[in-house]
């Protein structure tokens, strides 16, 4: 919706669960998003899923590197 592409391996956030997590895109569907959850240090396990590409909203800058450097 808002106008930005969407590619493997950018870091995006969305909602599950009733809460915000942070994860990394796999594949690109013709209509999902295949991600996966970046594990951080209080999880002992991240899964995988779809989401629509309405769902998701891609993150970028240094606050995205510094989490992931801590969390992986």
């Amino acid at each position: 919706k808002l106008g930005i592409t969407l590619k493997e391996g950018d870091c995006v956030a969305t909602a599950s669960s009733n809460s915000l997590i942070i994860a990394r895109i796999l594949r690109l569907t013709p209509k999902m998003v295949r991600i996966k959850q970046i594990k951080s240090a209080t999880q002992r396990y991240s899964w995988e899923t779809n989401k629509y590409p309405s769902d998701v909203i891609k993150l970028d800058g240094p606050d995205v590197t510094m989490y992931l450097l801590k969390n992986e």
